[in-house]
C-alpha cells in the first residue's frame, strides 16, 4: 500500500560544506578552502555525485586566485539523486563570506562584492561587469536599500530589521539539441508541430513567439500543433527549454522565412504577370523580382519599394499548387546554441543578477517575516515575461522555505527519515510568502537566442533569508532558521 507518507520526493539530499576564508582588511579576499560533503542518494543512481559543482567556485567569479576546492561524496539510501542545484555555483557560501566581511569591517555587502568580483572578460580582469553595476543599482533602489551594523535597527512594531545581498551569474544552457519544424500552409498560418509536456516555464508559447518575430507574422497565426508523434519537446535542462530550443526554433523560422520569400518572388503577384499553377506559369511581364525585394509583416509578403503590395502568404501556395493539393512551405532544423563560455572552462561574466531579502524578527516569539524580496536579473534577452517573473517568484519560494522552514529530521537511533512528507517537511505555503519585485536587465549577452542566458531555480538562496535575519539579530543561526532557535541565540530559552 502506497500510504501519504512514502509518497513524497526525496530528491533533496544534505550538503555540508566548510570554508575558510583570507581578507585584507579593505575587504579583498585573497584565499578561499572549500571542503564539501554530498549526498548522493542510492549507489548507482548518480556514480558523478554532487562534487562536480566545485569546480564553479562561485569565488571563481573574483579575483582571488588562491583558491583550494575538497569534495566527497557518500551513498546513502535516502533515494534518486537529481543533482547539484548550484548549476553553475553554490552561490550561498560567498553570499555567507561576504556579509562576514561586512560584518567585520565595517563595510557593506554590496561593496565587498563589487570590490572583489573581476571584470567581464576574465579573472585578472579589474572591471566590473556592466551587467552585474546596473542589477545591482536598480535592486538597491527598489529594496530602498539602507545597510545598518546587525542588530542595529529596531522598526515602530518592536522587530528587529535585517537586509541581506547576494549575486549571482544567471544560467547559460545548451545542454542539449532540439529539432525544430516550422510549417506555413495555404490558410496563411504558421504551424509549430510539437509534442508536450513541458514544466511551469511554458516554453512552447516562448518558441511560438519567436516564430512569429522571425517569420513577421501576427502571434495569434502561429499555430501550436500538439500530438504526441511529434519530436520536438522544448524542456530539456530547465530554462533550457526556453532558450536553446527557441534559438533552434529562431533557425527553422528564419529557414521558412527564407522558402517563402523564394517562392513569393517567383510568383505572378509581384511582378504583374499572369497564370498560375506548378509549373504552369505564365512568364512574368513586369521586372524580374528576387527575394531580398521582399519582407514580411503581420503574416504578409510585401515588396519593400512598395509596402501597398501585400499578400497573404497562404497566397503563394495556393498560386504554386498543383491540382487540388496546396504544397505548404516546411523548413527543419536540428542543433543547439553555441557553447556557453563556462562550459568551455573560460571565466568570462556576462549575464548576471543580484538578490535582495528584508525581513522583520520579532525579539519576544522569534517569529520571522520576510517583508521583501527584491530580484534584478540580466537574462540575456526576455522570451517571455510570465516565464522570467514566474521562475524568479519561484526561485524565492525555494529561498524563503529552504532558509527558513524546510528542514530534513531524522531518528536519531536508526537514521530514518522522520519528515516524509509535505506536512511534516515545512514547505511555504503563498499565504507565508514574502512579497517580490522582479527586475529584467537586458545585455543580451547570453549564448542563446536574441541574447538570452536563461532563468531557472538554481537561482534559489536559502542562505538569503538567514543572511537577512543574521544582519538583524547579530547571531548566525545554521538553516532552518524557526524560531526556536532565534529564541535560544538570543537567550530567551
Amino acid at each position: 500500500m502506497n500510504e501519504r507518507e512514502h509518497d513524497y520526493y526525496p530528491a533533496g539530499q544534505q550538503r555540508d560544506a566548510h570554508v575558510k576564508l583570507g581578507f585584507k582588511k579593505d575587504g579583498t579576499i585573497t584565499a578561499v578552502e572549500e571542503s564539501v560533503i554530498n549526498d548522493s542518494g542510492c549507489p548507482g543512481e548518480r556514480a558523478f555525485g554532487w562534487g562536480g559543482s566545485l569546480a564553479f567556485s562561485p569565488f571563481n567569479t573574483t579575483r582571488c586566485v588562491n583558491l583550494k576546492s575538497n569534495s566527497q561524496s557518500v551513498f546513502t539510501n535516502s533515494g534518486w539523486s537529481t543533482g547539484s542545484q548550484t548549476s553553475p555555483f553554490d552561490w550561498d557560501a560567498m553570499t555567507i563570506a561576504e556579509q562576514i566581511i561586512a560584518e567585520k569591517l565595517g563595510m557593506v555587502p554590496t561593496d565587498v562584492a563589487l570590490k572583489n568580483v573581476h571584470g567581464p572578460l576574465s579573472q585578472q580582469d579589474p572591471g566590473v561587469p556592466p551587467g552585474l553595476q546596473m542589477c545591482i543599482e536598480q535592486g538597491k533602489k527598489a529594496m530602498n536599500w539602507k545597510w545598518h551594523p546587525d542588530g542595529a535597527r529596531k522598526l515602530p512594531d518592536g522587530r528587529l530589521h535585517g537586509l541581506s545581498f547576494r549575486y549571482a551569474q544567471s544560467p547559460r544552457h545548451a545542454q542539449q539539441p532540439y529539432t525544430a519544424t516550422v510549417t506555413v500552409r495555404a490558410d496563411s498560418k504558421v504551424y509549430v508541430p510539437l509534442k508536450g509536456p513541458w514544466c511551469g516555464i511554458y516554453a512552447a508559447e516562448a518558441n511560438s513567439l519567436v516564430v512569429a518575430e522571425e517569420m513577421g507574422a501576427k502571434v495569434e497565426d502561429v499555430i501550436l500543433s500538439y500530438d504526441e508523434k511529434f519530436i520536438f519537446t522544448p524542456v530539456g535542462g530547465g530554462s533550457d527549454g526556453t532558450t536553446a530550443s527557441a534559438w533552434v526554433m529562431k533557425e527553422a523560422a528564419v529557414r521558412c522565412k527564407k522558402l517563402l520569400l523564394e517562392l513569393a518572388a517567383k510568383s505572378s503577384a509581384f511582378s504583374g504577370g499572369g497564370g498560375g499553377g506548378f509549373g504552369m506559369t505564365a512568364k512574368p511581364k513586369g521586372p524580374s523580382i528576387k527575394p531580398e525585394d521582399l519582407d514580411t509583416k503581420d503574416t504578409m509578403v510585401y515588396l519593400k519599394s512598395d509596402p501597398s503590395k501585400a499578400f497573404p502568404f497562404g497566397k503563394f501556395i495556393a498560386d504554386e499548387g498543383f491540382g487540388d493539393h496546396d504544397l505548404d512551405i516546411t523548413a527543419t532544423f536540428f542543433g543547439r546554441p553555441p557553447a556557453t563560455t563556462w562550459n568551455q572552462g573560460g571565466k568570462v561574466l556576462d549575464v548576471m543578477n543580484a538578490s535582495f531579502c528584508e525581513v522583520a524578527v520579532d525579539p519576544e516569539t522569534g517569529g520571522v517575516e520576510v517583508t521583501k524580496f527584491v530580484v534584478v536579473c540580466d537574462p540575456g534577452k526576455v522570451l517571455r515575461m510570465t516565464s522570467f517573473e514566474g521562475q524568479l517568484h519561484q526561485a524565492m519560494f525555494f529561498s524563503q522555505g529552504g532558509g527558513l522552514t524546510e528542514e530534513f529530521i531524522y531518528d536519531k537511533a536508526t537514521g530514518v527519515k522522520l519528515s516524509t512528507n509535505m506536512f511534516e517537511y515545512k514547505k511555504p505555503t503563498i499565504l507565508d510568502f514574502g512579497p517580490i519585485e522582479t527586475y529584467a536587465v537586458e545585455t543580451q549577452s547570453g549564448n542563446a537566442c536574441y541574447g538570452a542566458s536563461g532563468i531557472s531555480h538554481c537561482m534559489a538562496a536559502p542562505l538569503l533569508p538567514v543572511c537577512a535575519v543574521a544582519n538583524a539579530i547579530g547571531k548566525w543561526i545554521k538553516p532552518p532558521v524557526t524560531p526556536d532557535k532565534i529564541l535560544k541565540a538570543l537567550g530567551k530559552c
